[in-house]
């Protein structure tokens, strides 16, 4: 009788067992597209970060649901992490150039993201899972400047530059040189062209220059620093 008592309890302790769900130790969350933004949220890449500047290789990444009928929305889960605390990033790379710019889709946790800045922090305990909520998508804009030299009419340096997006200048320097005639709103894909740069009176020598091109954009102060070569 005992030992059948003592059968019976084992059996019934590895059916509680077996009918206990296994605890998780993650996150999970929804990524939405902000309101009147226009794109596809589906199959984005979720990242975590330990570093709330996002620097580092993430500690893992996981793509949100690639499937529904609503491309505005897309779940994602992190399963089987390390309890601790971590920043997350989610965006589309939608130019397939491995890092976050100009017109992907982008998120973080508890905030707008912007480089350097994680949002917030998210904790993660063992045994359980974290629903952050909402994550935010919108359409990241990177202002970029193209620039590039060539030789004036007058056999000086002409520096040829232009933004993917309108700007108003503010500054506009060669090597510490400013040139005042450049200042003003600068209209995006248009190349403008800043010329007679010499020194001495005399051509340039062919080498690298420093270009640094400042004042705003979208209601915000920018400045650029590019390094431009010429031959001379």
């Amino acid at each position: 009788m005992v030992r059948k008592l003592a059968i019976l309890l084992v059996v019934l302790v590895v059916a509680l067992t077996l009918s206990c769900p296994k605890k998780v130790t993650g996150i999970k969350g929804t990524l939405i597209l902000q309101t009147g933004q226009t794109g596809d949220v589906r199959n984005c890449r979720v990242q975590l970060f330990v570093s709330s500047d996002l620097t580092g290789t993430p500690v893992k990444e996981v793509a949100s649901s690639a499937t529904g009928v609503d491309q505005t929305k897309s779940d994602f889960e992190f399963t089987d992490l390390v309890a601790n605390y971590y920043y997350i990033l989610a965006w589309k790379d939608l130019d397939g150039d491995g890092t976050v710019s100009d017109k992907d889709i982008v998120g973080i946790d508890g905030g707008t993201y912007r480089p350097g800045y994680g949002g917030s922090q998210v904790t993660v305990t063992d045994n359980k899972e974290t629903d952050v909520g909402e994550i935010t998508m919108l359409i990241y804009k990177e202002l970029k400047l193209a620039a590039s030299t060539s030789h004036d009419n007058n056999d000086l340096m002409s520096v040829d530059y232009s933004f993917n997006y309108d700007v108003t200048v503010s500054a506009f320097q060669v090597e510490g040189i400013d040139d005042p005639g450049q200042y003003g709103t600068k209209t995006a894909s248009t190349v403008y062209h800043s010329i007679g740069w010499n020194v001495g009176g005399n051509t340039p020598p062919a080498g690298p220059y420093v270009l640094t091109i400042g004042g705003t954009w979208s209601g915000a102060a920018f400045s650029i620093t590019d390094t431009v070569n010429f031959a001379g």
